[in-house]
């Protein structure tokens, strides 16, 4: 009898094992809900075979009822009902974990059979995040698949992921995959950045600033996209997406490694500018732009010039009040360097007063001489000859010789 039960026993190991169910598979209570949980408990241990095993038994057993909830389905269940279709969520979701599995394996032709599968037969098939939501499964499936076939790797998905991999696609010249990463982003959080956006008036803080993370990075994703389509030439696509940067992500602002936020719509209007009239800001440091403003005074081009001067101002002004606010007269030349933002704000608005005398617009001059004079009055400007001179001390001399020959008061 003993015999027989050893014997019965081998036969019934050999049954499994022939199955690829091992004995050491505990299917519990071979609840769908149980299944799903032990694959992806395997999968992220990495056993691959127990993850195929917890796969196959789930849907081995609720396949036909997950099918017949896919049916009865036109759309995505609501949050509040998607648990009512538990066969059809865990059954895809089971099936998923084995296509991850067999991914990592590097079997991407049965991989790829696995998402295609959920594709056609479990579309509807939502699975429950710990962190509080559901996401679709055959969403995730179309970016594995994605993944497979152009080497996109969307990561853990959230936001400052994608918008780093974008950069890197970017830097790297792979504009297929910007795409990919941008129209990911777009999906998942546009929603969320809309609404950041709509509760703003100003730029936040930047104590505040990460608080508004998806409008953030939505925005600056839209900036990479741009970039990308300016290197390939096609300037048109890329004042489209920079127009609707400004318009519909006014205040996105992106953090830069090196300590601060840059606000991207002005940055995209700086590109627009960039295509539309030869303007470069080369590094935005303020002596490239005073630099930039003088060389285009002297060429003439009174535009651009007026331009390199307005970016220099935008950039620094509130050093160069600073900076001008600690001083009761000038530096000496020793230290006059130390003052480079008062300095360079104060240059550029007497080179704005120059170029808008070109352009004969003497309204505009008057004020920007006037406010170097108010507000910039200790800015020194270095000479290549070998000094500095006062750009207000100078400025007041031409409020005074415009003002007296066309009869203006100022």
């Amino acid at each position: 009898m003993l015999k027989k039960a050893v014997s019965l026993c081998a036969v019934f190991f050999l049954f499994f094992t022939a199955l690829g169910y091992g004995a050491e598979y505990n299917f519990g209570d071979e609840s769908s809900k149980t299944l799903s949980t032990k694959a992806w408990s395997a999968f992220q241990t990495k056993d691959y075979d127990a993850v195929t095993a917890y796969a196959d038994k789930c849907v081995s057993l609720f396949s036909k009822k997950a099918l017949e909830q896919q049916a009865s389905l036109t759309d995505f269940a609501p949050a509040d009902e998607a648990n009512n279709y538990w066969a059809l969520n865990d059954v895809g979701a089971c099936l998923f974990v084995k296509g991850k599995a067999l991914k990592e394996q590097g079997k991407n032709d049965e991989a790829k059979k696995v998402f295609q599968s959920i594709l056609d037969n479990y579309g509807y098939a939502q699975c429950w995040d710990p962190q509080g939501w559901f996401w679709k499964v055959a969403d995730a499936s179309k970016d594995e698949l994605l993944g497979m076939e152009s080497g996109v790797d969307f990561g853990n998905m959230k936001s400052e992921t994608l918008v780093s991999k974008a950069w890197e696609a970017l830097v790297a010249g792979r504009y297929d995959q910007v795409n990919a990463y941008v129209d990911k982003t777009l999906q998942m959080y546009d929603k969320k950045a809309k609404e950041m956006q709509s509760s703003l008036q100003d730029f936040p803080t930047k104590e505040k600033a990460f608080d508004y993370w998806a409008l953030n990075d939505v925005g600056t994703i839209l900036f990479i996209k741009a970039k990308s389509l300016q290197a390939q030439g096609k300037n048109e696509e890329a004042k489209k997406v920079y127009n609707k940067i400004m318009k519909d992500y006014t205040y996105a602002q992106s953090w830069d490694p090196q300590g601060w936020f840059w606000k991207v719509a002005d940055s995209a209007q700086d590109q627009i500018l960039i295509m539309e009239a030869g303007i470069d800001f080369g590094d935005y440091t303020s002596e490239t732009l005073t630099v930039k403003a003088w060389q285009a005074l002297g060429s003439g081009d009174y535009d651009a010039s007026i331009l390199y001067a307005k970016k220099c101002v935008q950039l620094y002004k509130k050093l160069a009040d600073e900076q001008q606010s600690k001083l009761d007269g000038y530096l000496p030349k020793e230290k006059a360097f130390d003052a480079w933002a008062l300095n360079d704000v104060g240059t550029c608005y007497f080179i704005m007063g120059d170029a808008y005398m070109g352009k004969n617009d003497a309204p505009k001059a008057l004020e920007s001489y006037k406010i170097l004079v108010d507000k910039y009055f200790y800015a020194q400007c270095w000479d290549t000859k070998g000094w500095f001179w006062k750009p207000a001390v100078a400025a007041r001399g031409k409020i005074n010789k415009i003002a007296s020959e066309r009869g203006l008061i100022y």
